[in-house]
């Protein structure tokens, strides 16, 4: 059973009032979820949306030849799949991955639908987030005009610096696809970076050596 408790630290949920927040644990629900699991598959009908209660997941697409690009990581706090529940189509975006054992909160379509009609600081709460969202992008579009691949990986590595909780197990195409490039090109810049001693490499993990460099380089 989902309590208030479990809301706090997801931001969408945790501003809604309490009658909202009551109605909000009476239909929920909890789903473990297992490292290397999917969680939703690019294509299939949209039949539920996800709140990331603990864990890692990660966001890709996939093309007619099998290639993969991967879209973006998530973690706490964050919704899963709000988007195609508003969309007459009602079919999953993206496929989402597990990457770490977590938890997330689970509502149904139907559930949705109803708490969104029923409650509207709700609606309020999304139209919040998606407006984050919008943020978010208007600022990486920004960032691809205005400033160097070296510059935007240079910021990308100090935000991660300051997440050590969210450092581990960055692939070159994942970082590529958050900061608008190619694998390729990450791949020779943090080389670059090595070689320079602002950073060192172990396997998936990165650390920082020298971080007012990196600022340097960022501006």
């Amino acid at each position: 059973m989902i309590r208030p408790d479990d809301l706090k630290n997801i931001p969408i949920l945790s501003s809604l009032t309490d009658e909202t927040q009551k109605a909000f644990t009476e239909r929920a629900f909890h789903r473990t979820l297992r490292a290397g699991a999917t969680l939703l598959v690019e294509g299939d009908r949209a039949e539920s949306c996800y709140f990331i209660a603990s864990g890692h997941l990660r966001v890709l697409r996939m093309n007619s030849e099998g290639r993969v690009q991967v879209l973006s990581r998530l973690t706490t706090g964050a919704p899963v799949n709000l988007i195609p529940l508003l969309n007459n189509e009602k079919i999953n975006l993206s496929t989402v991955e597990v990457l770490t054992p977590g938890q997330v909160l689970v509502l149904t379509a139907f559930d949705f639908d109803f708490i969104l009609r029923k409650y509207p600081n709700f609606s309020i709460a999304l139209l919040r987030s998606f407006a984050e969202r919008l943020q978010n992008m208007t600022q990486l579009a920004a960032g691809l005009s205005l400033f160097s691949v070296r510059n935007r990986l240079a910021q990308f590595l100090i935000e991660l610096g300051d997440k050590p909780s969210a450092s581990y197990g960055w692939t070159q195409d994942e970082i590529a696809a958050q900061i608008g490039t190619v694998r390729d090109v990450v791949g020779r810049i943090m080389r670059e970076f090595e070689d320079k001693g602002l950073i060192r490499r172990d396997r998936h993990q990165i650390f920082l050596l020298d971080r007012k460099g990196l600022i340097d380089i960022a501006q």
